[in-house]
């Protein structure tokens, strides 16, 4: 297992399980899924996938489902918990702080990946314009 598959799995294992607990309260208890739920559960089945067969695009795309995540359109625990940061007047939408948390963390282990991503994109972009 390489080092970018290594640190992708880290907050890939943290949210899925989450996500796990959050569907056996689910199921087990009176909970009722919201559509958050349902559109967490369709497009984490994908990075899995991704995980697997392409990791810089499966990079991509958990930050992509973190950053929905955080704001508030995909759930993975049993109760939506939204909260607003703020200074002054100046106010964030709602946001998930569990999410935020592991997006947080999602962003400083695959800091690197994340620029050699972009600085390959650049310089394909400069090899097609010339």
């Amino acid at each position: 297992m390489t080092k970018n598959k290594i640190l992708l799995l880290i907050p890939l294992a943290i949210t899925g399980s989450i996500f796990l607990y959050c569907w056996a309260i689910i199921l087990t208890t009176d909970v009722l899924a919201t559509w958050r739920h349902y559109a967490g559960l369709i497009l984490f089945v994908p990075l899995v996938f991704l995980f697997f067969k392409d990791v810089r695009k499966a990079i991509l795309a958990t930050g992509i489902y973190l950053l929905l995540g955080t704001f508030n359109i995909l759930a993975i625990t049993p109760a939506i918990d939204t909260t607003w940061i703020g200074w002054a007047i100046i106010h964030t939408p709602p946001v998930q702080l569990l999410f935020l948390g592991i997006f947080i963390l999602y962003f400083i282990l695959n800091f690197r990946s994340l620029i050699d991503i972009y600085l390959d994109y650049k310089e394909a972009k400069a090899l097609k314009e010339k």
